[in-house]
Parts: structure tokens; C-alpha cells; sequence
């Protein structure tokens, strides 16, 4: 469910039309976070980091409202939940898949019920489909990388936010991965990306 955003009386509508006058008005940012709590957790209770990653992003993007907003036949609408959208793969395989799972219930529940889901996935798209209120995940776990950039960025109304990660490494005895934010800026500005990560590293800090 989605409801209109009242353009003539939007906070943002200056920037807004600025930006939009830019045939890519999309930017990225990168940052460190640090997964040492989240690690220690997925190991003890048996989870998927990944997963668990995806879950923690997807909680984070839900509670900021810019995170929420979409372009819908020319309108600008806010959705009320944001759900998961991410690219994975079996350990045999080396082609990826892509796979929409609804952004419900506690981590626990989430990761167990999406690790079900993606096993009996043999097609390129699985899950909810194509659908707008999502975040694009993704990670290069054989890499320490420190940007990425996604394709298919060149339509100036695409507002789904790309959070990709690399490897986890170890640094100072603790672990860290660097998270490339990708955003359309008529909606994200670097005070959101910004708050994006300060709250994602308070959250992972909280898995004790």
C-alpha cells in the first residue's frame, strides 16, 4: 500500500525539481560498518550472515520515511513497507539469482523462512516479483571491496535505493565491511545516507 505525496506543499519540492532536471540524478556513498556483534550473533544462533545483513538494512530503510518514497505513473508516493530484494546463488553454481522476499516478522523468522524460500528457487526471478517498494542487495563476499557500481542506472525516476557490500575483514581485531549506498538524490540526500548508517551500526551493535 502506497498513499500520494502532496508535491505543491513537500518540504523538498525545490530540490526535488532540481534534481530532476539531471538525466542521472542518482549518486553512491561508501562507508565502513562494523559486523563484529553481528558476526558473533549469526555464529551462535546459526544464522545466515547474508541474510541477516539484508534483514538489518531493510529494518533500518523502514524507519526513515525518504527511504519510503517511489515514482508511480508520474506520481510520488510514499509505500508504507519496504521489503527485500537480493541476489544469491548456490555454493555449486556460478550464475546468481534474484529472489523478493517479503520484510516480515523478527530476524529470526525472516532469515529462516527466506533461507527455505531461496533453496527450491531454480528460476532467474523468485519470491514476490517485480516489484517497486524494495531494496536491491547485494555482496561480493570473495572480495574486500570498497565501491560498486550498480547497472540500470540511467531511468531518473528509478528510486530503489542498491546497498551492496564485500568481503567481512579484520581489522584491529575487529570485523568490517565497507557498504556502497546508492540513491536517487530527488528523494535521498547524504543527511539520510548518513543517518542510514549511523542507525544500521547501532542496530548491528545490538546483536548481543
Amino acid at each position: 500500500m502506497y498513499h500520494p505525496i502532496d508535491i505543491d506543499n513537500w518540504d523538498r519540492r525545490e530540490l526535488y525539481d532540481h534534481f530532476s532536471r539531471l538525466k542521472l540524478p542518482h549518486y553512491a556513498v561508501a562507508a565502513n560498518i562494523d559486523v563484529t556483534n553481528l558476526l558473533a550473533y549469526k555464529r551462535r544462533e546459526g544464522l545466515s550472515f547474508y541474510l541477516s545483513m539484508i534483514y538489518l538494512t531493510t529494518e533500518v530503510l523502514n524507519s526513515i520515511d525518504n527511504f519510503h518514497l517511489r515514482i508511480i505513473d508520474g506520481q510520488v508516493v510514499s509505500f508504507d513497507t519496504i521489503h527485500t530484494n537480493f541476489t544469491h546463488k548456490r555454493p555449486e553454481e556460478q550464475v546468481f539469482r534474484f529472489h523478493t522476499a517479503p520484510f516480515v516478522g523478527s530476524l529470526r523468522e525472516y532469515v529462516e523462512a527466506t533461507s527455505k524460500a531461496i533453496e527450491g528457487q531454480y528460476t532467474l526471478f523468485g519470491g514476490m516479483g517485480d516489484i517497486p517498494n524494495v531494496v536491491y542487495c547485494s555482496c561480493t563476499p570473495n572480495l574486500d571491496a570498497t565501491a560498486l557500481l550498480n547497472p540500470g542506472m540511467d531511468n531518473p525516476d528509478d528510486a530503489i535505493p542498491r546497498v551492496n557490500w564485500g568481503r567481512y575483514m579484520e581489522r584491529n581485531g575487529r570485523w568490517v565491511i565497507n557498504i556502497t549506498f546508492t540513491a536517487n538524490h530527488r528523494f535521498i540526500d547524504g543527511y539520510h545516507i548518513g543517518l542510514f548508517f549511523e542507525r544500521l551500526q547501532e542496530t548491528i551493535n545490538q546483536q548481543i
